[in-house]
C-alpha cells in the first residue's frame, strides 16, 4: 500500500499479519479514530482508503426491508464473505 501526500511521502510497513499503521496526520485529517471501519478501493491511480459508516447506525432506515437485526446480520455475513 502506498500513502502519498502533496507535501511528500508518508510510509507505513505491512506486518506479517497484513496490518498497516495509518500515519497520525492522515488519521487526524480524515477522522480515522479508534474503531473506525475503513474500506479499500482500487483505482487506476492506486488504493483509496475511506471510512465506512457502521451499518448499525442505519438500522432504523432499514426497517422497511425487514427486522433490523436480521438485515444487519445478513449484511455483516455478506461483508465477511466478500473479505475472504
Amino acid at each position: 500500500m502506498r500513502l502519498v501526500r502533496r507535501r511528500g511521502l508518508s510510509y507505513s510497513k505491512v506486518t506479517k499479519k497484513g496490518q498497516v499503521t495509518i500515519p497520525s496526520d492522515f488519521r487526524k485529517e480524515h477522522g480515522f479514530g479508534e474503531g473506525t471501519v475503513v474500506a479499500f478501493r482500487e483505482t487506476r491511480d492506486g488504493v483509496v482508503i475511506e471510512s465506512v459508516r457502521d451499518i448499525t447506525e442505519s438500522a432504523g432506515k432499514l426497517s422497511k426491508f425487514g427486522a433490523a437485526d436480521e438485515v444487519i446480520r445478513d449484511t455483516i455475513r455478506s461483508r465477511e464473505l466478500a473479505f475472504r
